[in-house]
């Protein structure tokens, strides 16, 4: 199976574990989430334990690809970042955007704007995951692909798959 989520800007995360849930097997820990509980720079909540649990539908145990790009942020980060801990799925493409979820937006009184994860989450080692996720292999597309009509990507892909 293919998933490309390339140019996906986020959305729910709980989208994000009730599709990563289709393909494990048993309950597992996918990392720590923490909330922001003060006004100061590093006020956050002790991190917490997160995990996702097989779905009771139908589940996809066989090789995935799923391929990713820059513009991939959020909850698709978060999704990525899931699906690199199983041992059936290589993650292909470029490195993810980042971010987390819960984005909190505000407007600084010079009219900049910010935007961060108010509940940033952490891997299974505790470390964060807002700068993103690279890939298992790095497969670029370029502006040549693109104007033969040709994506690399899907290329490599089916590829893989294929030798599995």
């Amino acid at each position: 199976m293919i998933i490309d989520v390339r140019e996906n800007g986020g959305g729910s995360l709980t989208y994000s574990d009730r599709i990563a849930s289709r393909f494990i097997e048993n309950k597992m820990l996918t990392g720590y989430i923490q909330h922001k509980t003060g006004t100061g720079h590093n006020d956050f909540s002790e991190p917490y334990p997160l995990e996702l649990s097989p779905s009771d539908r139908v589940r996809w145990l066989r090789p995935v690809v799923v391929i990713t790009n820059r513009h991939c942020y959020s909850a698709t980060n978060d999704f990525v970042y899931k699906m690199s801990l199983l041992s059936n799925v290589t993650l292909l493409g470029d490195r993810t955007g980042g971010g987390s979820g819960f984005p909190f937006s505000s407007e600084l009184p010079i009219g900049w704007s910010v935007r961060f994860s108010a509940s940033p989450l952490l891997d299974i080692h505790k470390n964060h995951i807002e700068s993103g996720i690279d890939p298992d292999v790095f497969v670029n597309m370029t502006s040549s692909d693109i104007a033969k009509g040709v994506d690399p990507l899907i290329d490599h892909s089916v590829s893989l798959l294929l030798e599995k």
